[in-house]
């Protein structure tokens, strides 16, 4: 059974200055495939923009002032760890640019010895792109050109150019290239433009909150697409996120049932989010590891 763990990084109260190392240290120790970042750029005091995932997500957001940027916490954990995979859920690919962000995810992979996967996503947040300066709307194919610019960039080729109604460049270097042949890709969301982009630029799915049934409506629409593009499921990499209902141990055996029945469907990794209380922390984060994971 292959666990990640979606954990918070907020940079502030208990889990300041080194807290998010030694946590990453203790994810890796006790048995976890992975830990996966979540991203937001700023957030704010209210929304117009409805969060499109389940209440407690929507919670957690209300309430956060900010996290770390995931791409330099995620060299900070690389350098902790050995094992432990490391990425991001989901990084918001259009609100930044490419050939920067193509430079730091190759920086991070060859940092953490090719342990780096890209999630990535459009976002939901008008409110944050409305501050970044970046136009809301068509930010889904935005997202495509700056992939596929990110995928010319992180060629083997010496010289890069890329032309595209977002984003464009003459031929130019850019270095350091991934470690990894091809760096993993991971596309989140759950609409017909995400299997469309996962067939054409992806690695691998990054679902959340979602039922069996429709991770099995997802997977049989998903085969079909890549059989007709050439290519193979074999290719690519499942993973859905799993938020825990509560705190209790019941609720951990809950998730423990919900991971057993994905896994059983074609999920090949769930990435849980029990968001465990900084009170008694390694304690509970082992409990629940036994639970789930044992």
């Amino acid at each position: 059974m292959k666990l990640g763990i979606s954990e918070l990084f907020p940079a502030a109260g208990p889990r300041d200055g080194r807290w998010s190392m030694d946590a990453a240290a203790l994810i890796e120790e006790i048995g976890y495939n992975s830990v996966w970042l979540p991203e937001h750029v700023v957030f704010f005091p209210s929304y117009s923009s409805q969060y499109p995932y389940e209440s407690g997500g929507a919670q957690e957001v209300h309430k956060t002032l900010g996290v770390y940027d995931p791409l330099v916490l995620a060299g900070s954990i690389a350098a902790v760890t050995t094992t432990l995979r490391i990425g991001t859920y989901v990084l918001v690919v259009p609100q930044r640019n490419p050939i920067v962000t193509a430079r730091q995810v190759s920086s991070v992979d060859r940092l953490s010895g090719g342990r780096f996967q890209l999630g990535v996503g459009v976002g939901w947040s008008e409110e944050e792109y409305a501050a970044l300066d970046v136009p809301f709307e068509r930010r889904g194919a935005r997202m495509d050109a700056y992939l596929g610019a990110m995928r010319a960039l992180w060629s083997e080729e010496e010289e890069t150019s890329f032309s595209s109604e977002f984003v464009e460049f003459e031929p130019l270097y850019c270095f350091p290239k991934p470690a990894q042949p091809r760096l993993p890709v991971i596309v989140g969301g759950n609409s017909k433009a995400t299997l469309e982009r996962i067939v054409a630029y992806g690695d691998g799915w990054a679902g959340y909150s979602r039922t069996h049934e429709d991770i099995k409506v997802f997977i049989d629409k998903l085969s079909v697409l890549m059989e007709a593009a050439g290519r193979d499921m074999s290719e690519l990499s499942l993973k859905v996120g799993r938020r825990s209902k509560g705190k209790t141990e019941k609720d951990w055996e809950d998730d423990r049932a919900y991971i057993e029945e994905a896994m059983r469907i074609g999920i090949d990794e769930v990435v849980v989010s029990p968001r465990i209380g900084d009170e008694n922390y390694e304690k509970d984060m082992r409990r629940y590891f036994e639970i789930v994971g044992g």
